[in-house]
């Protein structure tokens, strides 16, 4: 059987397109060095190609078990987890605070309809989340610089026509964690470039830094987690050799002289406003009755924590009652007052137990693009869980998005499901993308390369 009708017969047993161009190819390429090594055994060339062809196998059942490894992996148990988490979200807001309406609160803060309207934030997540699910994430590899400028480009424009609210924009904040999965792409993109992929990758961070502090201008600490993510990306990019530089000397200029270098830029950029939020959070104490009201207040309200909650009996200790913003910042203080401890632990567990599954799901990535990716959209929500809880026990934190799943607010909940969305799409399409390898090793005669999962040993009978 010659091996263009070997190959024809071998794609009609695979679905997916993009698959069967990418095993097509690889499996011609290897008939075909497998046919010169019979050659440079003393085979004829017609017969040394019949005989590799043969070799291969019955194109239908090749093709089929192609067919089989290389398609979609079912996310159904994920998008179960993320509806699961969602509900919980929601039904810990509604129960701790929006059912109470204003009664027990002293701010008069919450929007009309806002529970209503948090549950279409969550139904617009969600269908931005399935959109990018559905899409192959190795685009970003591809279109990683372009995604890139329109994403900062975007914030830009909407921030310079947007209103302004306390000097900047920072019910946008979380929009710039969208940056993180671009970021990934830009670094695959200046993978074997050099001392000018470094330099071109330090340049786009640049960017996307000077948009939130400028731009969006509100929300600092979010730009701040952005950028550290990024640059623990760039760090393991440079470790892993993407730019096929000396790692010792990059190591040295990235994990040296790169942070030297930030905290002098940031220092000489930041506000005043901002330098003092700095030393609020370094001293909250000091400032108990002005800037630092909040930490202050909401570690007395942990003081009167009880494992299994004090109700709605005494108005005057409930974070909705001495907090502002309790529905953005303080959820789960709020739910630990009224139900107690031990269902906020149980709620915090459960959503640290997802989180530690995505992480364990990114890590067996054969990808090294879904593999960045994955890891920088993970350290997004691992990173706000933190802080958010952080701000919860009375630690003053510069900004936060919010706590996952559980907060208030509009950009930060469709920003968290577009960044569920990229995970669920790395794992969805992890056999059905194919990249380069850094290193090009020599491979054993008579054996083909590894497609996906698959893996095919050709061995001459004699």
């Amino acid at each position: 059987m010659e091996l263009n009708r070997y190959l024809e017969e071998l794609e009609q047993q695979i679905r997916n397109k993009k698959a069967k161009a990418a095993v097509a190819e690889e499996i011609k390429n290897h008939i075909e060095d497998q046919a010169r090594f019979y050659e440079s055994d003393g085979m004829t060339a017609d017969d040394a190609m019949e005989e590799a062809v043969r070799q291969m196998g019955d194109p239908v059942e090749v093709g089929i078990e192609m067919d089989r490894i290389h398609r979609p992996k079912p996310c159904g148990r994920l998008i179960l987890m993320a509806v699961i988490m969602s509900a919980a979200g929601l039904l810990t807001q509604y129960l701790s605070f929006y059912r109470f309406g204003d009664e027990l609160m002293q701010y008069q803060i919450v929007i009309d309809y806002a529970f209503e309207r948090q549950c279409i934030y969550v139904l617009m997540g969600t269908v931005i989340m399935l959109a990018v699910f559905y899409l192959d994430y190795s685009m970003i590899g591809k279109y990683g610089k372009r995604l890139g400028f329109l994403l900062l480009a975007a914030l830009t424009v909407i921030c310079f026509y947007a209103p302004y609210y306390n000097g900047g924009h920072s019910y946008m904040k979380s929009l710039i964690y969208l940056f993180i999965p671009i970021y990934a792409g830009i670094l695959y993109q200046n993978r074997k470039r050099g001392y000018y992929g470094i330099a071109s990758s330090l340049l786009w961070l640049a960017a996307a830094y000077w948009v939130g502090i400028t731009r969006i201008g509100g929300g600092m600490g979010i730009t701040v987690d952005m950028v550290c993510i990024c640059y623990l990306m760039l760090l393991a990019a440079s470790w892993n050799e993407w730019f096929q530089v000396n790692r010792k000397t990059s190591m040295i200029i990235l994990a040296g002289i790169l942070p030297a270098t930030a905290a002098l830029g940031f220092f000489a950029r930041i506000n005043p406003y901002q330098l003092a939020r700095l030393r609020v959070m370094l001293h909250p104490e000091q400032y108990a009755q002005e800037a630092g009201y909040q930490a202050a207040n909401a570690r007395e309200a942990v003081r009167n924590l009880t494992l299994f909650g004090a109700g709605t009996e005494k108005l005057d200790r409930l974070p909705s009652h001495t907090l502002p913003h309790v529905q953005y910042d303080f959820i789960m203080l709020q739910t630990a007052s009224i139900y107690g401890i031990l269902i906020a632990v149980l709620l915090i567990g459960l959503l640290a137990l997802f989180l530690f599954y995505l992480f364990l799901m990114i890590h067996k990535q054969k990808n090294q693009l879904g593999k960045m990716a994955g890891y920088g959209c993970t350290m997004v929500l691992t990173v706000e869980m933190i802080r958010s809880l952080l701000n919860n026990f009375g630690f003053f934190t510069i900004s936060t998005g919010g706590l996952p799943f559980f907060s208030y607010g509009r950009s930060h909940t469709i920003t968290i499901y577009a960044l569920l969305g990229v995970i669920f799409s790395i794992y969805r399409y992890q056999n059905l993308t194919w990249e380069q390898k850094m290193t090009s090793k020599k491979q054993e005669k008579g054996v083909l390369a590894q497609l996906g999962k698959y893996r095919i040993r050709i061995e001459r009978c004699r």
